[in-house]
């Protein structure tokens, strides 16, 4: 990555963080990470079932020195990315069997804050209402069921139109 491309990332993370950690309004942890280093730059949580979870927000493409036209674009993964995995609070139980939302959702980097309130929304209903359906915001330009989330994850709009120009002007 470029340097100003690593100094947007880890201003994307460090706004985005804070404003999910206020919005969520929980107890969060915060670990900065760096690519020298086997700790990715995460937030985790634990909800009100005491089940961990985290997110990543961590580049997708992103310019280079051998392609600096290079698009940046992000990628934010709940409960998934990077290889990580949530560690465990406490046994399963009967009552607590409902397992944590794991989904990406690839967007440019002047769009994270607009996904905050959805993604607290979101993970907030997890615990409330778990057959809660929560409309994603107009940047993702299309609603997307839960279980497409899950499985497929979600790009915002301009992120894929951003995409397709890059992999256009590279063919």
């Amino acid at each position: 990555m470029t340097p100003s491309a690593i100094r947007t990332l880890a201003q994307v993370r460090q706004d985005f963080y804070a404003e999910f950690a206020k919005q969520l309004g929980l107890p969060v942890t915060t670990t900065k990470g760096g690519s020298h280093s086997s700790n990715a730059s995460k937030i985790a949580w634990a909800d009100s079932q005491q089940r961990a979870n985290y997110i990543c927000v961590y580049a997708h493409i992103a310019p280079d020195a051998l392609i600096p036209e290079r698009p940046l674009i992000l990628r934010l993964g709940v409960n998934k990315g990077l290889g990580l995995e949530p560690a465990k609070r406490k046994k399963e139980t009967a009552s607590s069997g409902q397992k944590v939302l794991r989904f990406e959702v690839t967007f440019l980097p002047d769009e994270i804050m607009g996904l905050v309130p959805w993604l607290v929304r979101l993970l907030q209903s997890q615990d409330d209402q778990p057959e809660l359906e929560v409309t994603p915001p107009a940047a993702i330009g299309k609603a997307v069921p839960l279980n497409e989330l899950l499985t497929q994850g979600a790009w915002t709009q301009k992120a894929s139109d951003c995409f397709a120009q890059a992999a256009a002007e590279a063919e």
